[in-house]
């Protein structure tokens, strides 16, 4: 603290201890929020690992069963299914705030489609294309959950890394500053009070003298 900059008078204590309670009004709130992010943290963590294990037994799923379907039809059996897929798959995006973080939210449309949507001719194919579409779409869905729920964890990652930042400037930084300021301000006053209640004794003791010798 560089005390020369401070000025000991009765309005920059008032403005000092004014910071003071905005200081510490805004560390309380950013303390709630830093609170708040790290149980999002912790739900979105583990939103995040269900996802993740979801993903993974999916994939296993859709690969096991495009092996059999390639036995069973043959690749250009299976090429012709996938080709004959008429809706394109589309991804809509939203927006929902947690605790003043924009998070994207992914509404998928077309993934999960109904037999007689998928394009191919059911009665000339075999059952395992329809075991295979099925694993595939719900592959798909997971796969944006999993983005979306990892967009989610990085946004609210970010947000509490800059909060807890700013609560940690103000718990070690300016509210200690501004209570050595307000303490120093403080300690001038009474210094400068005990000096002038000095001067005006000296002066008083001077003139009292100055009567009796007068008299």
């Amino acid at each position: 603290m560089r005390t020369a900059d401070i000025k000991p008078t009765r309005s920059e204590l008032l403005a000092v201890k004014r910071r003071i309670q905005l200081s510490n009004r805004a560390y309380t709130l950013l303390k709630r929020k830093q609170d708040g992010l790290m149980l999002e943290l912790v739900r979105v963590i583990g939103e995040l690992k269900r996802l993740h294990y979801e993903l993974a037994t999916r994939y296993d799923v859709s690969q096991r069963l495009i092996a059999v379907a390639y036995m069973m039809e043959g690749a250009t059996g299976v090429a012709i299914a996938a080709e004959s897929i008429e809706q394109i798959p589309t991804i809509e995006r939203s927006l929902k705030h947690i605790l003043g973080v924009g998070v994207p939210v992914y509404h998928e449309q077309g993934v999960k489609k109904n037999l007689d949507e998928r394009g191919y001719c059911i009665l000339g194919t075999d059952s395992v294309i329809d075991d295979v579409a099925g694993a595939f779409e719900d592959l798909i869905t997971s796969v944006i959950r999993a983005a979306a729920s990892q967009t989610e964890l990085r946004l609210i990652l970010a947000e509490f890394v800059r909060t807890r930042r700013r609560v940690r400037a103000l718990e070690y930084r300016l509210i200690p500053d501004l209570i050595e300021q307000r303490n120093y301000i403080q300690l001038r006053r009474d210094e400068m009070d005990r000096e002038e209640a000095s001067r005006l004794f000296h002066i008083k003791k001077v003139k009292v003298e100055r009567d009796h010798v007068r008299r």
